[in-house]
């Protein structure tokens, strides 16, 4: 069943696909933590349970993780709590500016800045609390402008992209793309949701190059893994 959007350039319609298979059911471990970081976050319990299942995937891999816009810090604290179950030693970097968001421009048709400006360290601090994660560094500013000098590491497996608009995404991946190993994995959250179509064109624009893998999941996310 559809029912379909006018915005977008007709584009856009509410999916709703047939398949039944909910692992998540089953993983006591995520239904904790769901429980616990679901307040702390705008992304829904199947986009979390995606992250859940990337993390483990890049566990053979070698680097560090980030999330850049972690707003109240729900699914960056799941990425870490994931992380340090798969026996991930290295550091989880969540990014925010805690300002709302950033560089929105003519790419952007529903955001202007300022945007999702409701957060800040403390509220972020809370949730890495209550999970009592102690492999996370958390960085107030824009990314990577200026807070990327903060990060040490030189290499990544995992990246988790809440931005919303064009130029903050682009800006992302080009500073992450010579640091992400092979077969590392960035997730755009925001390529499948109306309103985001900054985040779905540099997307688009990025799928010819060679060096990589782009796919559409249904829940809204867009992956791609560096090959």
């Amino acid at each position: 069943m559809t029912q379909k959007y006018g915005g977008g350039n007709g584009i856009y319609e509410s999916i709703l696909p047939g398949a039944r298979y909910a692992p998540w059911l089953s993983d006591s471990l995520f239904n904790e933590t769901y429980r616990v970081i679901k307040n702390y976050t705008l992304v829904d319990k199947y986009r979390c349970y995606e992250l859940w299942q990337l993390v483990t995937e890049t566990s053979k891999l070698r680097g560090a993780l980030i999330e850049v816009g972690t707003w109240r810090g729900g699914s960056g604290a799941l990425i870490a709590k994931k992380a340090k179950q798969s026996g991930i030693k290295d550091i989880v970097y969540l990014c925010d500016t805690f300002k709302g968001i950033v560089k929105s421009g003519i790419n952007d048709t529903f955001y202007k800045g300022g945007e999702h400006a409701d957060t800040s360290e403390k509220i972020v601090k809370e949730v890495i609390i209550e999970l009592n994660l102690d492999n996370i560094k958390l960085l107030a500013g824009i990314f990577p402008d200026e807070t990327a000098r903060l990060i040490t590491d030189t290499e990544f497996r995992f990246c988790h992209i809440d931005v919303d608009v064009y130029q903050s995404a682009k800006d992302t991946v080009e500073w992450l793309w010579p640091k992400l190993v092979a077969g590392g994995i960035v997730v755009f959250d925001d390529y499948g949701w109306e309103g985001c179509d900054g985040v779905r064109k540099f997307v688009e624009e990025e799928r010819k190059k060679q060096d990589r893998l782009i796919f559409y999941n249904l829940n809204g996310h867009a992956i791609m893994i560096k090959l």
